[in-house]
C-alpha cells in the first residue's frame, strides 16, 4: 500500500457507493473527508465508516447539506481531489421536480465554487448515471457511448417512474459540465448503470432491492429487468479513484460491466441459489418492460481500466465477491436474527471473531463467550463494534476450567460453534502439559452437555486442526478423515508444538465418542493452517507462523518444508454451512492449498518485492518435517465451495499486519 497519497473529499458519505469509495480510498492511502446530510434531532450511525481501518486516523466527517451549498465549505478546503457523489434521491416523488431539480443542480454548483476557491482541487470526479445517456428516443437499440444524451421530453413521454430523479441528473450534468468549461475547472463524470454488489451501509441500496426483485418477490419492479446494465459496487469505486488518478481523464466516461435479461437472471439466480424462490422463466414471459440500450465502456478501457468482477468467476480465478454471490449475505442480514440463536465459545480468538461477524451478517443472533480476565480489562470492542454487534451480539464470561458457566451462554441456541481451545501459548507456563490436555478435555465435554441440557440446540460443530489427522507413521501423502495423529507418535517427537497436537487429538475423540454416546449430533471441522485478514487486535498464531519468511522469524522456517493453508473466510463459511447442512456428519477436512517453502519463497518475492524474502539458496539448509497434505473431497462432495487463494490470503493477512502496526 502506498502511503500519504493526499488529501481527498468524498461527498454524500454514508450512501452505497460513497461508504464502498471511502474504504477503498483508506485502503490506498489516501487521508479522506466526507460530508454527510445532518438531521436535527437525529442521530446519525455512521459508525460504519468510523469504524473502517484506518479511519480514526485518516477519516474526518463533516455536516453539509446541498441545500447549503456553502456548507461544503469547509470539508472541501485543503483537499486535492474531490469526488462528488451525494444527490438528492426521491423515486417517490414526494416533493415537485423543480425542487428536486434545483436542489440538485444548486448543490453541485455549490460544491464546484468550493473547489475552484479551495485552490487545491486538482481534479473533480462526479457521479452520474446511465439516466443521462440510455434513453435516446430514436427507437434504436444501438450501443451507448458519452456522446449520447438522454431525450427528457421522451422519457416524459414514456411514463414511467423516476421522471423527477432523470431529470435532475440530466440537468445536473450538463450544468457542471458548463461550469467547468467556464472556470477552467478539471472535471470528469462517471457514468455507472445499475450499481450491485456487497455494501457496508446499514440500509439496503434500492439498486440492490432492485436487481434482487426476483429473490425478494417485489413483482411491482419485474418490468425494469427486462434488460439491463449492471456493474460492480467495487468496479465502480476502483473507477472513481482510476479517473483521480489518470492524468489524461477529460469529459465523461461509462462504467458498465455487464448486459442480463430477465430470462438470464432468472435462470442464473435459480441455479446458484436453489434456496430462494425465483420465478421460472415460463413465469416471466408476459413481462412487459423497457429493453435498455447496451452502454460501451470503450472510453474507459482504452484509458487502462480494468473490470475485476463479472456475473461469474471470470478467467478462472477465485474473486473475493463477484457482482450477485454475495448479495444473498446482504439480503439475509436484512432478516435480522430470523435464522435463530447461535453460540460461539472463545469468541475473541482468530476464528472466532471472523465467524462471529459472518454469522451477524448472515442475520443470526450471536452469544459468545470470552474467558473472563482477572482485572477486567478486557477489551472486546472489536466484537461490539461489529455490524450488527449492538443488537444481535451477546457477550458472556467462561472458563474451560469451569465448565458450568456456558450454560448460560447457551440458553435457547439452536447451534453451537465449539471453537474455544488452549492455544499453544498455554503450555509450558507453569502448568503440566497433562493439566491443559485434560482441561480441554472436561471444558469440551461439559460443554456437550450443557447441550444436551438446553434441549435446544440442534448440532454442535466442534473446531478440530489437522494436528489431529496428520502425525502418524502411515506415510501416506494424503490422508483423508479416516486418518488420526497417533498420540504415542506425537509423545515420542521432538515437535515444538508436540501438547497442543495431542490435545486437539484427544479433544476431538473424545467428543465423538461422547456425542455417539448420548445421541448429540456433532460434527467437527479441521482446518489446516488459518491465513488472511483478522479484527482481533493480536496477531494469530497460525498467521505469526504462515508470515515467518515476510517477518524474518527464521527459527520458524522448519515449518514451513510442506504447509498445507486455507483461507479464514474459507474456514468461518465452513462451519456455518455444517451448521446448515442437514446430512454433514463426523469429521470434515477443511483445506485449498499445499505449498512447499520453496514455492512460498517464489511467490512472495514475486508479490511483494518491498520485504526481504530468504532466497532459494539461503532455503536449501533449512531442515524442518515434511507433512502429510489432507483432502477436502467429502466437504466438497457436500456441496462446499473455497472461495479465496493464496494471493487473498496473504493480501489480506499482510494487509491487516500493517494496520495494526505489525508490519
Amino acid at each position: 500500500m502506498e502511503e500519504g497519497k493526499g488529501l481527498v473529499c468524498v461527498t454524500g458519505g454514508t450512501g452505497f457507493v460513497a461508504s464502498w469509495l471511502i474504504m477503498r480510498l483508506l485502503e490506498h492511502g489516501y487521508t479522506v473527508r466526507t460530508t454527510i446530510r445532518s438531521s436535527p434531532g437525529i442521530s446519525k450511525d455512521i459508525s460504519y465508516l468510523t469504524n473502517l481501518p484506518r479511519a480514526a486516523e485518516k477519516l474526518q466527517v463533516f455536516n453539509a447539506d446541498l441545500d447549503d451549498p456553502d456548507s461544503f465549505n469547509e470539508a472541501i478546503g485543503g483537499c486535492m481531489g474531490v469526488f462528488h457523489l451525494a444527490f438528492p434521491l426521491d423515486f417517490a416523488e414526494r416533493e415537485p421536480e423543480e425542487v428536486i431539480t434545483k436542489r440538485a443542480v444548486d448543490g453541485t454548483l455549490g460544491v464546484l465554487r468550493a473547489c475552484v476557491n479551495a485552490k487545491t482541487v486538482k481534479r473533480v470526479v462526479c457521479a452520474s448515471s446511465q439516466a443521462t445517456v440510455i434513453y435516446g428516443g430514436d427507437g434504436d437499440e444501438k450501443v451507448v457511448d458519452e456522446s449520447s444524451w438522454t431525450n427528457i421530453d421522451y422519457y416524459r413521454s414514456l411514463n414511467r417512474f423516476g421522471t423527477s430523479y432523470l431529470v435532475a441528473k440530466n440537468k445536473t450534468e450538463r450544468a457542471a459540465l458548463d461550469f467547468a468549461e467556464q472556470y477552467g475547472l478539471d472535471l470528469v463524470f462517471l457514468i455507472p448503470p445499475l450499481i450491485v454488489g456487497p455494501f457496508i451501509c446499514h440500509r439496503i441500496p434500492e439498486s440492490i432491492r432492485w436487481a434482487l426483485s426476483l429473490i425478494f418477490g417485489e413483482k411491482r419492479l419485474y418490468h425494469l429487468l427486462v434488460k439491463l446494465n449492471v456493474v460492480h459496487t467495487d468496479d465502480v469505486a476502483r473507477a472513481y479513484i482510476f479517473l483521480l488518478e489518470f492524468p489524461h481523464a477529460k469529459g465523461r466516461y461509462i462504467c458498465s460491466r455487464e448486459e442480463i435479461s430477465i430470462n438470464e437472471m432468472s435462470e442464473f439466480l435459480s441455479a446458484r441459489y436453489p434456496e430462494f424462490q425465483t420465478p421460472t422463466k415460463d413465469s416471466l414471459k408476459d413481462i412487459k418492460g423497457f429493453k435498455m440500450r447496451s452502454l460501451s465502456p470503450k472510453k474507459l478501457l482504452d484509458c487502462g481500466f480494468k473490470f475485476e468482477h463479472g456475473l461469474v468467476d471470470i478467467h478462472g480465478r477465485r474473486l473475493a465477491t463477484t457482482i450477485l454471490s454475495e448479495l444473498i449475505l446482504e439480503r439475509e442480514r436484512e432478516m435480522e436474527g430470523e435464522r435463530g440463536r447461535v453460540c460461539v465459545t472463545g469468541g475473541t480468538g482468530y476464528l472466532a471473531s471472523w465467524l462471529i461477524m459472518k454469522l451477524l451478517e448472515q442475520g443470526y443472533l450471536v452469544n459468545t463467550t470470552v474467558r473472563p480476565h482477572p482485572e477486567h480489562k478486557r477489551d472486546v470492542s472489536f466484537l461490539t463494534s461489529l455490524p450488527g454487534g449492538s443488537e444481535r451480539l451477546q457477550i458472556f464470561y467462561a472458563d474451560l476450567s469451569d465448565p458450568s458457566g456456558f450454560a448460560a451462554a447457551l440458553k435457547g441456541c439452536i447451534g453451537v460453534f465449539h471453537v474455544a481451545t488452549p492455544l499453544p501459548h498455554d503450555f509450558g507456563n507453569g502448568e503440566p502439559e497433562e493439566v491443559v490436555i485434560e482441561r480441554a478435555i472436561n471444558g469440551t465435554l461439559g460443554i456437550l452437555k450443557a447441550c444436551l441440557n438446553s434441549k435446544t440446540v440442534k448440532r454442535v460443530v466442534y473446531t478440530s486442526s489437522a494436528s489431529a489427522v496428520v502425525f502418524n507413521d502411515s506415510g501416506e501423502e494424503m490422508m483423508d478423515e479416516s486418518y488420526w495423529s497417533n498420540v504415542d507418535y506425537l509423545k515420542a517427537s521432538n515437535l515444538s508444538l508436540r501438547p497442543y497436537f495431542i490435545s486437539k487429538t484427544l479433544t476431538e475423540k473424545r467428543a465423538l465418542e461422547f456425542a455417539e454416546e448420548h445421541g448429540l449430533d456433532l460434527v467437527t471441522l479441521i482446518p489446516s493452517y488459518v491465513l488472511g485478514p483478522f479484527i482481533c487486535p493480536n496477531m494469530p498464531g497460525s498467521v505469526l507462523a504462515s508470515l515467518a519468511m515476510v517477518l524474518g522469524n527464521r527459527e520458524q522456517y522448519g515449518s514451513l518444508i510442506e504447509t498445507s493453508m486455507v483461507h479464514i473466510d474459507d474456514v468461518a463459511r465452513a462451519h456455518i454451512f455444517l451448521l446448515q447442512n442437514p446430512e454433514a456428519k463426523g469429521r470434515y477436512i477443511c483445506s485449498s492449498h499445499m505449498i512447499t517453502i520453496e514455492e512460498m519463497s517464489k511467490f512472495l518475492s514475486a508479490k511483494f518485492p518491498e520485504y526481504p524474502i530468504p532466497t532459494l539458496e539461503y532455503l536449501k539448509d533449512v531442515k524442518g518435517s515434511k507433512s502429510s497434505d489432507v483432502s477436502s473431497k467429502k466437504l466438497l462432495d457436500s456441496g462446499f465451495k473455497f472461495r479465496y487463494g493464496l494471493d487473498e490470503m496473504f493480501d489480506g493477512a499482510i494487509q491487516c499486519c500493517k494496520e495494526k502496526g505489525f508490519l
